[in-house]
C-alpha cells in the first residue's frame, strides 16, 4: 500500500518560546538511502516518548525519529506549556467521575511522571514548575461548571482547592477572575525548551533526523518513507504526528485539527512586577472551553492564547495571524489595566488535534504501521503517555494502563469535506456562546 501525505507542517517563525532559545546548529536530515529497525515520524511529545520506549525495549535496535521541522519548533513547542493532570470534561452530563475523569487522570499522570524523570536525569532547563493550574471563571454564570468539576475531583481524591476572587486576585495580580479551582498537580513549562531538551537527550541508538518531511510511505515486508532528499526503510513505523495523522491516512474521518493563536509580552520591569503584587509564576485556563489561557512566566512575561479556529489547510497566513492581534490585546487590557505600557513581542500560531467524542487515535493502522495522537488540548502529558504506550503495544508489551487505552472508543465519525467544514464551524460558533469575559 502506498499513501501520499497531503499537507505538510508550515508554522510561522515568530513563536516566542522558540525565539527565546539559542539557535541550533548541526541538524541531521534524511539523505540518500537510510535503513533502521524502527522509524518514528514526528518529534513531538508522542514521537520522542515512543522512540525512547523502543530504545528501552531494544537497546540493540536502530531507531530513527523523523520530523518535518526542527524538534521543538513545531506544534509541541508552540503550546501554552501546561502539562496537566486533569481538566474539566466538556460533557456537562457526566454521571460517573471515574468513567470520565479517572482514566484521563491516570494517563496524564503517567505522562507527567515520564517527563519529570527525564527533566531531572538530563537537567533539562525548561522552567519546570509544579505549581498547579487555575481553572477559572470570569463570570458568575460559569460557577456551575467549576462546582461540578470540583465535585468530581473530590470524588476521585484528586488534589485541588477552590479559590474565591480576593484570594485569587492576590495570587494572580488581576481581579478579572471571580472563582477558580486550583488543580495542584499541573506542571508549567517552557514547551519549546522541554521538547528540544528531550530531543537532544535521546538514547544512543536513536537517530534524530530533522527538516525531513515525509512525502509518502509504502507498506510491505518493511515500510518505506520518502522524504525530499532521501528515503528511510524500517521494519516497523510509528506515526506520531498528532494534527497531521489524517494526512497519513490515520483516522482521517475522526481527528480534526484546530489552529490557535497566542502572544507573549516583553518581560515586565521590577516596578510592573510589583504593581501586580509580585506573584509567583502561574497559569490560568478558562472553565469555558473556548476562553483565554493566560500565564505569568518565570521571566515575568504574560502569555495569552484566546482563539481556536478551524482551518482545513491548518496553516494560517501571517496576515491572518496579525488580524487576530486585536483580540489578544483586548484580552490583555481587560485583565491587566494596571499595565498600560506593556507590549507584546511575539505572536504565533499552533495546532491541536481533537475529536467529536474527545478521545484519541491509538493502534495499528496498516501492516507494520502504528499510530497514536489526538491530544484534545492536553498534549504535553497525554501525548507523552500515548507515545510511550503505543511503543509498548507495537512490541507486544502489556500493562493495565495500556489495556485502559485500548479500551477507549475510537474517534467519532465526522463527514468528509465540504460538509465537515460547514459542520465544524457551526459547532464552534455554538460552543463559543456565552464566552463574554472569558475571551
Amino acid at each position: 500500500m502506498r499513501h501520499k501525505v497531503g499537507l505538510l507542517p508550515y508554522d510561522d517563525d515568530t513563536c516566542g518560546w522558540v525565539r527565546l532559545l539559542p539557535p541550533r546548529k548541526n541538524v541531521r536530515r534524511v539523505e540518500g538511502r537510510m535503513s533502521f529497525d524502527w522509524a518514528v515520524v514526528g518529534a513531538g511529545y508522542a514521537g520522542l516518548a515512543a522512540a525512547r520506549r523502543l530504545a528501552e525495549h531494544f537497546p540493540e535496535h536502530s531507531i530513527a525519529v523523523i520530523d518535518a521541522q526542527r524538534a521543538g519548533e513545531g506544534a509541541a513547542g508552540r503550546n501554552s506549556g501546561f502539562a496537566i493532570e486533569i481538566g474539566p470534561s466538556p460533557n456537562a452530563k457526566v454521571v460517573s467521575p471515574e468513567a470520565t475523569y479517572g482514566r484521563a487522570y491516570r494517563i496524564n499522570r503517567f505522562g507527567q511522571d515520564q517527563l519529570r524523570q527525564l527533566v531531572k536525569k538530563y537537567q533539562i532547563d525548561c522552567d519546570w514548575r509544579e505549581v498547579g493550574k487555575y481553572q477559572s471563571a470570569a463570570e458568575e454564570h460559569h460557577f456551575g461548571r467549576l462546582e461540578t468539576f470540583a465535585r468530581h475531583l473530590e470524588a476521585l481524591g484528586i488534589p485541588h482547592e477552590v479559590i474565591e476572587r480576593d484570594e485569587l486576585a492576590a495570587r494572580l495580580g488581576t481581579r478579572h477572575y471571580k472563582r477558580a479551582v486550583l488543580t495542584k498537580q499541573t506542571v508549567l513549562v517552557q514547551p519549546a525548551a522541554l521538547t528540544r531538551g528531550l530531543a537532544l537527550n535521546l538514547p544512543s541508538n536513536v537517530s534524530l533526523l530533522e527538516e525531513s518531511p515525509v512525502l509518502e510511505y509504502e507498506t510491505g515486508a518493511d515500510v518505506k518513507l520518502t522524504c525530499p532528499s532521501g528515503t528511510v526503510r524500517a521494519k516497523k513505523v510509528i506515526l506520531a504526528t498528532n494534527s497531521y495523522l489524517p494526512q497519513f491516512g490515520a483516522w482521517a474521518d475522526g481527528l480534526i485539527p484546530f489552529t490557535l493563536t497566542a502572544a507573549l509580552t516583553r518581560p515586565l520591569t521590577d516596578e510592573e512586577h510589583e504593581r501586580l503584587g509580585a506573584p509567583e509564576p502561574w497559569g490560568v485556563i478558562s472553565i469555558h472551553r473556548f476562553g483565554a489561557t493566560v500565564r505569568y512566566t518565570v521571566d515575568r512575561r504574560i502569555l495569552i492564547r484566546n482563539t481556536i479556529e478551524y482551518w482545513p489547510e491548518i496553516t494560517m497566513s501571517r496576515q491572518d495571524l496579525y488580524a487576530r492581534r486585536g483580540l489578544i490585546e483586548q484580552s490583555f487590557r481587560a485583565r491587566f489595566p494596571q499595565l498600560p505600557d506593556v507590549t507584546f513581542e511575539y505572536f504565533w500560531t499552533g495546532v491541536i488535534c481533537a475529536s467529536r467524542n474527545f478521545t484519541a487515535g491509538f493502534g495499528k493502522i496498516a501492516e507494520n504501521v502504528y499510530a497514536a495522537g489526538g491530544c484534545n488540548a492536553g498534549g504535553i502529558s497525554r501525548n507523552t503517555a500515548l507515545g510511550t504506550l503505543i511503543a509498548d503495544y507495537a512490541v507486544g508489551a502489556t500493562s493495565e494502563l495500556l489495556s485502559e487505552v485500548l479500551a477507549m472508543p475510537t474517534p467519532a465519525w465526522v463527514p468528509p469535506r465540504p460538509l465537515r467544514d460547514i459542520g465544524v464551524r457551526i459547532d464552534l460558533a455554538r460552543r463559543r456562546r456565552g464566552l463574554g469575559a472569558e475571551l
